[in-house]
Formats: C-alpha cells, sequence, structure tokens
C-alpha cells in the first residue's frame, strides 16, 4: 500500500502530518437542541415497542415519555416546531386526537354532543367518580437513586470553591449556557438552581437502563455530595443550570476559550454476540466525529462500520484547532500494524471487512495518541 506508515517518525515526516495542523477558520458552533433530543426519545421508544408509550405506573420511564407526548401535543408552537424531526408520522397523527371540534350552528351540536357545548363538564363529571388520581399510588421505585449527603471532609473542597468564585469575580472564569452532556468533564465547575458545583470524576461509561450513562461524583458549595448519573445531572443542568468555563490561564492542555473545536475521537468496544468478534480481547474502534458521540452511535446496529452490532463507548477526546479527520487517519496509519484481519458476514448477506477496528490495548493507544499529540505541539 503506497500510503502506508509503520511508525510516528513517517508519519511525522509525510504529507498527512501537515494536513493535520492546517490552521482552521473558525466556524458556528452547533448545540443539540434538548428539545429535539427529549422528541427523538419518545420516536425511538415507538420504533423499538411498536406502539406509544403509556402512562403505566411499573415504567417510570415510559410515563415520563408518555407526559412527554402529551404536553408537545397541547402546544401548537412545540408541534409546528417538531415536524421537521418527525420522521413516522406521529404529531400529524395526535394533532387529529387532540382537536376540537368546531361549534358553529345547532348542527355541530347534535353532530359533536351535548358535552362539547358543555365544555366537556359533563363528561368530566361521569368521568370523576372513576378518578383515583388523589389516591395513593404504589410504584416501583429504582434499586438505587443518588441522594445528597453531608460530607465530612469538605475542608479539603471549601478553598477549591473560595478559588473559583475569585476567578469568577476576576473575570478569569465565565458563567456560559450548559448546551450537551460533552460539557459535563471531571475537574470542571457548575451552577444548579444558584449553587455551585464540582464535578471530581465521571465514572466508566455503561449502559445503564438501555441508555449509555456513567456515574459520576459531585461536590456542591453547601458541605453535600452526590454519586448522580451523567444523564440526571445533564437533565438538571438543561433546565434550571449553567457551566463555569475554566480558568483561561490555565486551561489543560493550554485549551483557551477561544479555541475551535472541530469534534471528537472516540473509542468504542463492540457488544457483537458473533462469536468471530466477542472473542477477541482488546478490540476497539477508533473514529472520529463532528457531533457527539452518542448520537453517531445511536444506531450502530444497523450499519456496517460497527459490525452491525452494539457499541459501548470507552472514551472520547474532544480535539481543537486542528484537521479531526487526519488526525484519526493518523491514528489509523499508527497503528496499521495491529488492524483487525478479519472478513464477516454482514446482515445484508455481504462480506464486511473491518477498517476502523484495531487489536490494541487501552495503554498502547494512550500512548500512540500522547506521541502524535507531542509532536503536534512541537510542530506548533
Amino acid at each position: 500500500m503506497a500510503n502506508r506508515y509503520h511508525s510516528i517518525d513517517e508519519i511525522m515526516d509525510s504529507m498527512l502530518f501537515s494536513e493535520i495542523t492546517i490552521p482552521l477558520k473558525k466556524s458556528p458552533k452547533v448545540y443539540y437542541d434538548p428539545e429535539v433530543e427529549k422528541f427523538l426519545e419518545i420516536v425511538d421508544f415507538i420504533k423499538e415497542h411498536r406502539r406509544e408509550p403509556q402512562k403505566v405506573l411499573t415504567d417510570l420511564t415510559e410515563r415520563g415519555l408518555a407526559s412527554r407526548l402529551i404536553g408537545i401535543c397541547k402546544d401548537p408552537k412545540r408541534v409546528e416546531y417538531l415536524k421537521q424531526y418527525d420522521e413516522i408520522g406521529l404529531l400529524e397523527k395526535k394533532q387529529k386526537e387532540f382537536s376540537i371540534p368546531q361549534i358553529n350552528s345547532v348542527e355541530d351540536i347534535l353532530k359533536s354532543g351535548s358535552s362539547e357545548l358543555l365544555g366537556n363538564s359533563l363528561s368530566n363529571d361521569i368521568a370523576s367518580i372513576y378518578d383515583t388520581s388523589s389516591l395513593q399510588k404504589v410504584t416501583t421505585m429504582p434499586e438505587y437513586v443518588a441522594k445528597r449527603k453531608k460530607m465530612k471532609d469538605f475542608e479539603k473542597y471549601e478553598e477549591l470553591f473560595k478559588k473559583c468564585h475569585r476567578e469568577i469575580t476576576e473575570g478569569k472564569r465565565k458563567i456560559v449556557p450548559f448546551q450537551n452532556e460533552q460539557d459535563i468533564l471531571p475537574d470542571s465547575f457548575y451552577v444548579l438552581k444558584g449553587v455551585l458545583l464540582f464535578v471530581e470524576t465521571v465514572g466508566e461509561r455503561k449502559k445503564i437502563k438501555g441508555k449509555m450513562n456513567a456515574r459520576l461524583q459531585c461536590i456542591f458549595e453547601n458541605g453535600t455530595k452526590s454519586d448522580m448519573l451523567l444523564r440526571s445531572l445533564s437533565a438538571e443542568l438543561y433546565k434550571h443550570g449553567r457551566r463555569v468555563t475554566d480558568n483561561e490561564e490555565t486551561l489543560l492542555d493550554n485549551v483557551r476559550e477561544d479555541d475551535v473545536s472541530t469534534g471528537y475521537i472516540y473509542v468504542l468496544r463492540s457488544l457483537s454476540k458473533d462469536p468471530q468478534i466477542s472473542s477477541i480481547k482488546n478490540l476497539y474502534k477508533i473514529g472520529f466525529t463532528t457531533g457527539s458521540v452518542e448520537n453517531r452511535i445511536r444506531n450502530a446496529e444497523n450499519e456496517s462500520t460497527y459490525l452491525y452490532a452494539p457499541v459501548e463507548i470507552v472514551s472520547s477526546y474532544q480535539v481543537y484547532n486542528m484537521n479531526g479527520s487526519k488526525f484519526e487517519t493518523t491514528i489509523h496509519h499508527a497503528l496499521s500494524s495491529n488492524n483487525l484481519d478479519v472478513t464477516i458476514l454482514g446482515a445484508n448477506g455481504k462480506m464486511l471487512i473491518p477498517k476502523e477496528w484495531f487489536v490494541v490495548t487501552l495503554e498502547d493507544l494512550q500512548q500512540v495518541i500522547d506521541e502524535i499529540m507531542m509532536m503536534v505541539n512541537l510542530y506548533d
């Protein structure tokens, strides 16, 4: 192969390395709309279960989706906005169910029924004898719910919060809108309902209730702590929170607020049940996306690049001030000798040769990335 490289040094001497470090024009940031994301969760549920979510007592998640769908359908502005993302025609169908007949004549009344003239008060009275909403409900609670607990060793964090407040006052940090889950990083500050919180650690990402999630270690300035889930904190910050930027003078990896983010390099592990794949130890896919990694892999079971199987995120790296696609290619070249060498029969009956899957330990992969980054920094 003409462009196959066998060492970091060969890559650094090639045109490929120059392409990685070509200065990029700053482009407008693209943010994910939480309203759209929440609607797509409803669509995903219907696709998976082939029915609309119901207000069942045994599944709080499904009950929440059902309430969210009702709320959307009752708001014409939300319906109109979300129609462009409705690939299954759900909103058009629900609009007909929620539409109220217009009463303009006696004939309309006779066609619609007297309850329309009375504003449904008659039907509501009749229904009220069956209404058990005021009665205590028996619900199935999750096995574990994160709660804030009083800390015994808060003293070692107290100065950290004071320093953050000073840096905000001095303009070294800023309070900005929270945009998406990718904003939640270890050693970072956020403001939730007026209270400053510090995310100390982000645990390993794994499937929790069918969704990729991670357990956090959060410290609050009022002396409490919580090991809430990443998605739970993200949902709260969308509604009631803000993000605190890093100290511009001491940003990790020299990343500044005005640097250009081009996307994410991600490392995935296959959850395939195919023995030909599941039997391989240290098998990882290394890819690049300009959007969120979660959105990129949401349809993994139907894509050949993911071996027609679900995957889980092992780690991701945000890329700044360089061509992320070329950075991905550089990693692939550096690991060319570790490339997965198998042929797989795909779901469509065609033979599949994986191109972005490598048999390599995470330690060796991290070393390759560190070496490339070191050379990029020296080049700069």
